[in-house]
């Protein structure tokens, strides 16, 4: 089977699963009366029970059979904390725009998009071309703000609902950033990272084993991410 009509399988496939459980009523889209919010689910009847089960069996496993030091955290969390993790200054994504409507994209997701379409569906590709597409997939983590906008500029890249041209990339930090208290002087952030309770309360975590190591530390809850492309990602995180 050639990659084209395996990739159009694969898609086939999980629109039939996807619809198969929303109609069942698995997840559903939030405020789907109000047009709903894209990236944003509500679990059903079914769906609650599946978590529940997950939850249960995580926490029978790592917390009760592995002995690890369960915590629970707030969400919400001091701007300073995750000014000293970095995540103010770096929890960044590259974003363009299409600069005629102004919709947003992640400019690492068009190359690799655009990249593994012409592996996988232009059969006239020269070798010395798909090694360079190759290399490029291997790097993109690696590439800095202008050496991204170079690539999408030297490929022709293009808005893909309009085709009008894009920005130049620049970063966008993934923190939803809200007020602790009514005067607004005391930032904080809904926390991006489940883990983030286990790192700041690591000494008295320590206390609480006798101060000996090692030890491990668990935690179930959510994370919050204002992703410049929204994604399904409906299970809770577990660290």
């Amino acid at each position: 089977m050639d990659p084209a009509q395996e990739a159009q399988n694969r898609e086939t496939f999980r629109q039939a699963v996807t619809n198969t459980l929303e109609r069942r009523l698995f997840y559903i889209p939030s405020f789907k009366i109000y047009r709903g919010v894209a990236g944003l689910y509500d679990y059903g009847p079914p769906g609650c029970a599946v978590k529940s089960n997950v939850l249960a069996f995580w926490r029978q496993h790592f917390v009760l059979e592995e002995n690890m030091l369960e915590v629970d955290c707030p969400c919400v969390t001091p701007e300073v904390v995750l000014k000293a993790s970095g995540h103010v200054d770096k929890f960044t994504d590259l974003m363009v725009k299409d600069e005629k409507t102004g919709t947003c994209y992640r400019a690492d997701h068009l190359l690799k998009d655009f990249c593994k379409d012409k592996l996988e569906r232009d059969p006239n590709l020269p070798a010395e071309k798909a090694a360079e597409f190759r290399h490029v997939l291997a790097v993109l983590d690696d590439l800095s703000s202008e050496e991204l906008g170079a690539k999408i500029k030297e490929y022709g890249i293009t808005a893909p609902d309009t085709k009008n041209p894009l920005s130049a990339p620049y970063p966008f930090n993934l923190m939803f950033q809200t007020s602790i208290g009514p005067s607004g002087v005391s930032p904080g952030y809904m926390r991006p990272e489940t883990a983030q309770g286990i790192f700041v309360n690591f000494k008295d975590l320590y206390y609480y084993n006798g101060n000996k190591l090692p030890f491990a530390a668990a935690q179930i809850g959510q994370a919050f991410r204002n992703e410049v492309k929204k994604r399904i990602l409906l299970l809770p995180l577990f660290f």
